[in-house]
């Protein structure tokens, strides 16, 4: 055998191996939208041109991912059920795989459009699945930072995709890029074939000896009788079904999971993102392709890197300080960006295009961005995954998860869908200033009601809500026990 005690686990710890399969579960589920959200941005150009199409055309091309995404999620939670997290994750990469594949050989443009729901319906299934099973295989000593990948592999898909644009910018370049995603999927089906399921789902069907052995690949073996046993007594108690999910003892819970998927989203990320062209434009970045620059390495770039901070210190920290601390610099920094474009004047934009130098207020604008970016990536954009899949029982989380990461894609789909129509309404002052007031709601709503859960497993968890209205003011409890 090997040379460390003839090939026994090294303090009772689980082989390395299963925790990476379960980290590549995590990265691949939120590569497949990243990824896809980096690409399309550039590929649009190509696609009108390729198909002659006209600007609607092009938005529904861009834009029908997220409701595909919305009714995947709806789906995922009921997959992640009954067929199982690992089940569920087989059908978002086959969805997926296909989708993409089918979008870059489209032959006309309605077909790209079927695609592109097809595409949305995998990535959906994954958002729900692939965190889920993190959270239920994760030991409670790294489950936040483990989550916290989700979202860093998301965002670092991005910045690929954006790098991706600007080395292949021309001809039918955009089918093959947006057709390299369909490798992301057989890459998830291959991990989904070597990896055991949840030791939550083999209990649920009542197989006491896969979860034994699923939770002997990820636990120390001297923690997996006492794992073992709480997580029977957590199901025991439960009743499955819409009635429990919807009923008073889990209330809290499942508002909490919908409020922070909201506020993920009603806090600007999109807005940012959508405008980022202009933006850069009164920055002084006068060509499109010195504004695509600037988007990859401000946007792409920071949003990567800052999410790091979160991976590192989501299990240190704790959730509620990094969300807390973060929505408030978001908040100030739009502020900084409301107060920027008050300060522009109208021809400000077509000044930094022709080739003037950036004023001020472009200058303060760009700050604010940037400052955005990163407090988004170190806080709620990360944190919100983590806690979602960790506040909800095991005998209902598909169910709850499935809503939460659902609210996620229908509100990004109305951010994005509205968008314009709110700058003509509130203008981009007032708009940025009405983002602003969203951050300062969350922050309160995160200190109100969010108890720290670093360091508790999922069925401490699950007690501490089942103490009904002291589950919110035993935070300061909480944070102490990891």
């Amino acid at each position: 055998m090997t040379a460390n005690g003839g090939g026994k686990r090294r303090r009772g710890r689980p082989p390395r191996r299963n925790l990476i399969a379960v980290l590549s579960v995590v990265v691949l589920s939120g590569a497949f939208f990243g990824y896809d959200q980096g690409v399309i941005s550039g590929a649009l150009r190509d696609i009108r041109q390729t198909f002659q199409a006209d600007t609607f055309a092009v938005e529904v091309a861009a834009s029908w991912v997220t409701p595909g995404a919305l009714v995947g999620a709806l789906l995922g939670g009921h997959l992640a059920d009954r067929l199982g997290r690992r089940g569920a994750l087989w059908v978002a990469a086959a969805t997926f795989g296909a989708g993409t594949i089918l979008q870059a050989v489209a032959p006309v443009i309605g077909v790209l459009f079927g695609a592109r729901l097809i595409l949305g319906l995998g990535i959906g299934v994954a958002s729900v699945a692939g965190p889920m099973y993190a959270a239920e295989a994760a030991p409670e000593r790294i489950r936040g930072s483990l989550l916290a990948v989700y979202q860093f592999s998301t965002t670092f898909a991005i910045f690929i995709g954006y790098l991706a644009d600007e080395l292949f910018e021309s001809g039918d370049s955009w089918r093959y890029l947006l057709g390299a995603a369909a490798l992301l999927g057989v890459a998830l089906a291959l991990v989904t074939t070597v990896i055991p399921d949840s030791a939550v789902w083999y209990l649920k069907r009542g197989d006491k000896r896969r979860a034994e052995a699923s939770l002997k690949a990820t636990t120390p073996e001297r923690k997996v009788p006492h794992k073992l046993h709480a997580i029977e007594e957590s199901l025991t108690t439960e009743k499955a079904g819409w009635r429990e999910v919807l009923s008073h003892r889990w209330r809290r819970p499942l508002a909490l999971g919908v409020g922070l998927a909201l506020f993920q989203q009603l806090t600007g990320i999109n807005g940012i993102i959508y405008y980022a062209d202009s933006i850069f434009s009164a920055a002084g970045f006068h060509t499109p392709q010195e504004q695509l620059t600037a988007t990859t390495w401000a946007i792409g770039g920071v949003d990567s890197l800052f999410t790091l901070v979160a991976v590192a210190f989501l299990d240190r920290l704790g959730r509620r300080p990094l969300l807390l601390v973060g929505l408030l610099g978001m908040a100030v920094s739009l502020v900084v960006v409301s107060i920027s474009f008050a300060k522009m004047s109208p021809g400000a934009e077509r000044a930094g295009a022709t080739g003037h130098h950036p004023t001020d207020a472009g200058i303060f604008l760009l700050v604010g961005v940037v400052m955005f970016v990163a407090f988004y990536a170190m806080s709620i954009g990360p944190a919100a995954w983590t806690v979602i899949n960790e506040i909800f029982p095991g005998r209902i989380r598909g169910r709850c998860v499935a809503i939460a990461t659902a609210t996620h894609w229908g509100t990004e789909y109305l951010v994005t869908q509205f968008f314009l129509s709110m700058l003509d309404a509130l203008g981009r002052s007032g708009v940025f200033a009405l983002f602003a007031g969203t951050c300062v709601i969350g922050f309160l709503f995160i200190w109100r009601y969010l108890p720290e859960t670093k360091g508790k497993t999922l069925e401490e968890i699950q007690q501490m809500w089942a103490t009904g209205g002291r589950a919110r003011r035993s935070h300061g409890a909480a944070g102490r026990s990891g």
